[in-house]
């Protein structure tokens, strides 16, 4: 069979009027001067309509705080021949987790080689980042922009990803960072712009550690897509969620705020449903979801505010605390049931990795 390459668009939303009924446009560019946030969906996220939903949450996330004045975009996939899935197992495995294609079969075996001779770097990983990133760091002669302009560029620009807009995310920041090395950036001028890259994902299922940009994860230790993290900080996160209290594990795990269960209704641990207020009147959360999502809320509002003010972030717990949110104490909880996992698995003479 003819291999098929991925595609990439960007939607935005716009007023409902008579000639965008469904309140969204198609762009293929982002203006490197506004504040804008980008969403990143799943890998449903194949049409329109359902990166225009995605884009909707955000968009009420914002007016619920009376942020008017930002634009939203989102990502609509087009995978082509590709499976998503696979690509996130090799995105892991270059991570370097301890995976084997005994769990694969012929068939995705195959498939997974046809994706890497076709697509060293997918094709819409490459759109994407043409559209989202290039002209943040290159004019239009293709020269590197000076230092402080690429960060002010991509400071206005904040991103917010769900599951496999994780490892999309991932993968473009890998490639952004040889870009940068190309265009005639050094390591500390490529690393500097990097860190301004500010990502807010949920339920990310990509390697949350070694990340080339700045990243606040938030998740259920219910969550069995978080299964696909293959390590033994995820196993043991689910197999002792009855007792996750809220807490967070800082940059080595990957800035990373968890609870042991989010939602009350059941079979819905992947998903932030009870990100905005309106969501929480028909998706309940439990006490902790409440602790989990009101960090993730203030994160985005705080981070895209800050865009506005065109100032830098200093910390995780400037972007988090307050409004029902006790950083200091997540922070805590985190330190005593990361030494609590490793205490269990060293009585199960495990010797493993323990990053996530």
């Amino acid at each position: 069979m003819t291999y098929i390459p991925s595609n990439a668009r960007i939607i935005k939303r716009v007023p409902k009027t008579a000639q965008t009924p469904f309140s969204y446009i198609v762009v293929d560019s982002i203006p490197t001067n506004e504040t804008a946030i980008v969403v990143f969906g799943g890998e449903l996220s194949t049409s329109d309509r359902a990166a225009n939903s995605s884009a909707k949450q955000i968009q009420n996330l914002l007016h619920e705080n009376e942020i008017y004045d930002v634009n939203v975009y989102a990502v609509v996939y087009d995978f082509g021949s590709r499976n998503a899935k696979l690509e996130r197992t090799d995105q892991f495995r270059m991570a370097g987790r301890r995976l084997s294609n005994a769990s694969l079969t012929d068939e995705q075996i195959s498939l997974l080689n046809k994706m890497r001779k076709n697509e060293p770097l997918p094709n819409y990983i490459k759109q994407l980042f043409d559209i989202l990133i290039l002209p943040r760091i290159r004019d239009k002669q293709g020269k590197r922009l000076p230092v402080e302009q690429a960060v002010r560029f991509i400071r206005k620009l904040r991103f917010y990803a769900n599951c496999h807009g994780a490892s999309s995310i991932w993968q473009i920041a890998n490639y952004m960072y040889t870009t940068l090395i190309s265009l005639g950036y050094n390591k500390e001028e490529a690393n500097k712009i990097q860190s301004e890259v500010l990502v807010i994902q949920h339920s990310p299922t990509a390697p949350l550690t070694n990340q080339k940009v700045t990243t606040l994860s938030f998740a259920s230790a219910e969550d069995t897509m978080m299964q696909d993290h293959s390590n033994l900080f995820a196993e043991w996160l689910y197999e002792n969620s009855a007792d996750i209290v809220p807490c967070f594990f800082d940059k080595p795990a990957g800035n990373l705020f968890v609870a042991g269960h989010l939602q009350e209704q059941p079979f819905k641990e992947h998903l932030n449903s009870g990100l905005t207020e309106g969501e929480r009147k028909i998706s309940p959360l439990t006490s902790d979801g409440k602790v989990i999502l009101n960090a993730e809320r203030n994160a985005i509002i705080r981070a895209v505010k800050k865009s506005q003010q065109d100032q830098a972030i200093n910390s995780v717990k400037e972007l988090t605390d307050g409004d029902g949110v006790d950083f200091d104490e997540l922070k805590e909880n985190g330190e005593r049931l990361y030494k609590i996992m490793l205490r269990d698995l060293r009585q199960q003479n495990l010797k493993h990795d323990y990053q996530k």
